[in-house]
């Protein structure tokens, strides 16, 4: 998936959870705050209302101007209040000064309103400091040239990486990503899950579940391939018959080549009539018998123990999906699946920690 794709996908979630726009706009990426801009510049330029016409009765005249300096005043207000929601939304960290300035202008405006009533302040400045709050060209900001650049570059490589591998998996003939359940994988992951705690600035429940569920794919994959290896389930046998798989794992088919020896020495010592050796191979064939059905009927035991935890998996994988089961119950759940952290490390629940205590 090319990164301009990886990018469209992301906006594309952005508009379906908004909880992903305060990451978006630590980029530099909102436009709502440019909508809202150009809505409040509208309403700051509408007529004000009208003064009233005085008909001389004093205390008449004064209950109209006081209720016309208070309309005047709300008049203006309600697009303050929205200046002061724009500031008050998510934006580029390094901008805040530029809004506690924009601030200050409202502040002041209010405060000309009500000492001098009915005065139309001038907005031209308050303008003209959210333009520079919006495009960040403040000269006092201080904002590295390529700082917003690395961030969208972050947002396609880690914010997206999930995405990437969920578009890879459904892609037939796309080995852009290593299998699930191969240890190339597993390192890329970690080294995602890294770089993404290392980045504060784009911790999002959103992002966070999305690699929750990708570690839960790729121990489900484990999992699968686990209870279908049967050198991974002999080495959780904690006794096995001596044979020279043991002592030779990595000879394939070595056990049959070892008994097969054994075979024909017993047979050539029977025909030869070498009972002392003869006896004592024919016992170590039947007790190895006896040794290879044990161990079959105890890796079957196991072979099913996996599959078990893998359909435990399935299925908290597939309620997590569907957001039938909250983040903050996860973790237990991880533990008590992989009592021995085969396949979740300390990554994944430092992932679910970030929004332990959020809502």
């Amino acid at each position: 998936m090319a990164d301009w794709s990886i990018w469209k996908t992301l906006e594309e979630w952005r508009s379906k959870r908004h909880e992903l726009d305060p990451v978006f706009a630590r980029a530099g990426v909102a436009p709502e705050l440019e909508t809202l801009a150009n809505r409040i510049a509208i309403d700051l330029r509408r007529s004000p209302p009208t003064k009233p016409l005085l008909s001389g009765e004093t205390d008449r005249d004064d209950k109209a101007m006081s209720m016309y300096f208070e309309a005047y005043y709300q008049h203006f207000d309600e697009p303050l209040y929205k200046v002061e929601s724009l500031v008050r939304m998510p934006w580029v960290p390094e901008a805040e000064a530029s809004g506690r300035a924009i601030l200050a202008e409202v502040e002041r405006i209010r405060k000309e309103m009500r000492t001098h009533p009915g005065t139309h302040p001038p907005f031209e400045p308050l303008d003209q400091l959210i333009q520079h709050y919006l495009r960040l060209d403040d000269p006092d900001l201080n904002l590295p040239t390529d700082v917003l650049a690395q961030r969208r570059n972050q947002l396609i490589d880690i914010a997206g990486y999930p995405l990437l591998v969920q578009h890879t998996i459904k892609t037939p003939y796309d080995d852009s990503i290593p299998p699930l359940s191969s240890p190339a994988f597993r390192d890329q992951l970690h080294e995602k899950m890294q770089q993404y705690l290392d980045q504060p600035w784009l911790h999002c429940r959103v992002i966070t579940q999305w690699y929750l569920s990708l570690a839960l794919d790729a121990a489900l994959a484990h999992k699968k391939h686990d209870a279908t290896d049967d050198a991974r389930i002999r080495s959780m046998l904690k006794r096995r018959w001596p044979t020279a798989s043991v002592l030779f794992p990595e000879l394939e088919h070595i056990d049959q080549v070892w008994y097969l020896l054994l075979a024909l020495g017993a047979i050539v010592t029977l025909l030869m009539e070498l009972w002392w050796f003869a006896v004592p191979l024919l016992l170590w064939l039947n007790l190895s018998v006896g040794g290879h059905r044990r161990e079959h009927k105890e890796m079957e035991t196991r072979r099913a123990q996996l599959v078990s935890r893998a359909q435990s998996l399935k299925k908290a994988r597939d309620r997590f999906s569907h957001q039938q089961l909250p983040l903050e119950r996860l973790a237990p759940i991880l533990r008590q699946l992989d009592e021995q952290g085969e396949y979740f490390d300390d990554r994944v629940f430092a992932l679910i920690a970030l929004h332990q205590y959020t809502g």
